[in-house]
């Protein structure tokens, strides 16, 4: 049996950052928020990610089930710390950003199956191709 959580929620009812930045507080259908410190946000995301997807695929009874979110737009851009990386950006319905970093040197082999998976460059020899 799953142990009993001490806080559930069914519903939120916005977010908002503390002004130096430190917390993010999630304003639920309690009364009172719930502050997560700056330091685990990324590790919150990540499982919240990764969260989503296991209950989708739980409750779908299918394995190949993924997590997808829509995407209004993207862009690409340098990391300005370190030449060697890109910096792929996609925003959300309601603005919200994630932004992944790559080797430049995979762009190329991204670029490649991209056209390949989009049908705009036909099908040759894909003994070096691989999805990663």
């Amino acid at each position: 049996m799953a142990p009993r959580p001490s806080f559930s929620s069914d519903s939120v009812r916005g977010f908002e950052l503390t002004g130096d930045g430190q917390y993010l507080l999630l304003k639920a259908n309690q009364t009172s928020s719930i502050a997560s410190h700056c330091s685990v946000m990324h590790e919150l995301l990540a499982a919240l990610s990764n969260a989503i997807g296991v209950s989708e695929r739980i409750r779908s009874k299918k394995k190949s089930v993924k997590f997808a979110m829509p995407c209004e737009a993207w862009e690409v851009g340098k990391d300005a710390g370190a030449a060697a990386h890109l910096i792929l950006t996609f925003r959300l319905p309601g603005g919200a950003e994630l932004s992944f970093r790559m080797q430049r040197t995979e762009a190329a082999h991204m670029t490649e199956v991209l056209a390949l998976v989009s049908g705009m460059a036909k099908i040759g020899d894909l003994s070096a191709i691989t999805v990663q």
